[in-house]
C-alpha cells in the first residue's frame, strides 16, 4: 500500500480506478497528522477533494493534535481575504457537505465550522452550513457563540442583515464570554447604542409561546420551514419565518 500525495496539479479522475487496485491509501496520515483530503481542503483543490472523496475517503476524519476536519479547514481557507475577496471555497465546501461533513465535530479550541465562517462574515458559507443544520448557539471552550465571533471583527459590522440573522436564531442570547468579555465590537465607543440595546433584550424573559416558536423554526429551518406551511395557520406561519418575531432581532429592531 502506498499513500496518495496531495499534489498542486491532481490526477484526472480517470486515475481513480487504477489508484484504487494499486492499493492508494486514501486515509494515510503525513508526519503533520493530516490525510490527504485535509490537504485537498486547506488548499481548496476541488478536483482533489472530488478524487479522494471518490476514492473512499474519510470526510470526517480529524488532524492529530488539532482535531480539525478537512470541513473545517475549507472553510478556513475560504475564510481568508483574498478568498472572500474571489468567493473562493464555496464548492469546496459545499462539496464535502454533499458527502457527508459533519458539521458539529469541534476543533481543539470547541470552533465547530460555523464559528469559523462567522468570524470572517462569509455570508454564503454562513448560510450554506446552516442549510446543512449548523448551529448558531453552539459554544466553543471559551464559551464564544458564532455572534460572538461574528462580533469579533469591526468590518462585520457593516453586515446587517448577516447580523440580523444571527440574532433570529440565537437563544438564549450570549453576548460575553465565560471571561466576561464583550466582542470587540460592542466594546466600541461608535456602538455603544447597539450593546446597550442587546444587553437589554439579552435580559429580557421569553413568554412560553415566543420560546416554543423558536424551537419550531430551529427544527423546521432552511427549506424544511415550507413543510408547515399549510399544517399550522398561515398568521402563525407568517409571524415565525416572514416578520421573524420571537427573535432577539425582532426585539432589537429599532436598533437598525
Amino acid at each position: 500500500c502506498y499513500s496518495i500525495p496531495i499534489l498542486s496539479s491532481f490526477p484526472p479522475p480517470g486515475t481513480t480506478v487504477a489508484a484504487k487496485a494499486h492499493g492508494a491509501r486514501v486515509n494515510h496520515r503525513d508526519d503533520t497528522g493530516q490525510t490527504a483530503l485535509h490537504l485537498a481542503s486547506e488548499t481548496l483543490n476541488q478536483p482533489a477533494i472530488k478524487l479522494l472523496l471518490h476514492c473512499g475517503a474519510n470526510v470526517n476524519l480529524t488532524t492529530t493534535g488539532t482535531d480539525e476536519t478537512a470541513l473545517h479547514l475549507a472553510v478556513w481557507s475560504s475564510s481568508c481575504k483574498a478568498a472572500v475577496i474571489l468567493a473562493a471555497g464555496r464548492q469546496c465546501v459545499e462539496l464535502l457537505l454533499l458527502n457527508g461533513a459533519n458539521v458539529h465535530l469541534k476543533n481543539w479550541e470547541g470552533h465547530e465550522a460555523i464559528h469559523r465562517a462567522c468570524q470572517s462574515g462569509r455570508e454564503d458559507i454562513i448560510n450554506l452550513l446552516l442549510s446543512y443544520g449548523a448551529d448558531a448557539n453552539s459554544l466553543t471552550n471559551q464559551g464564544e457563540t458564532p455572534l460572538f465571533l461574528f462580533l469579533e471583527k469591526t468590518i462585520n459590522i457593516r453586515k446587517t442583515r448577516l447580523l440580523k440573522k444571527l440574532l433570529s436564531l440565537s437563544y438564549p442570547l450570549k453576548l460575553a464570554n465565560y471571561e466576561g468579555r464583550l466582542p470587540k465590537v460592542l466594546q466600541l465607543s461608535s456602538c455603544e447604542h447597539l450593546k446597550d440595546m442587546l444587553i437589554q433584550v439579552s435580559l429580557e424573559v421569553w413568554s412560553l409561546q415566543d420560546i416554543c416558536k423558536f424551537n419550531i423554526k430551529k427544527i423546521y429551518s432552511g427549506n424544511m420551514k415550507y413543510q408547515l406551511k399549510g399544517i399550522i395557520p398561515t398568521l402563525l406561519w407568517n409571524s415565525m419565518y416572514v416578520q421573524k418575531e420571537s427573535s432577539y432581532a425582532s426585539k432589537a429592531r429599532n436598533v437598525w
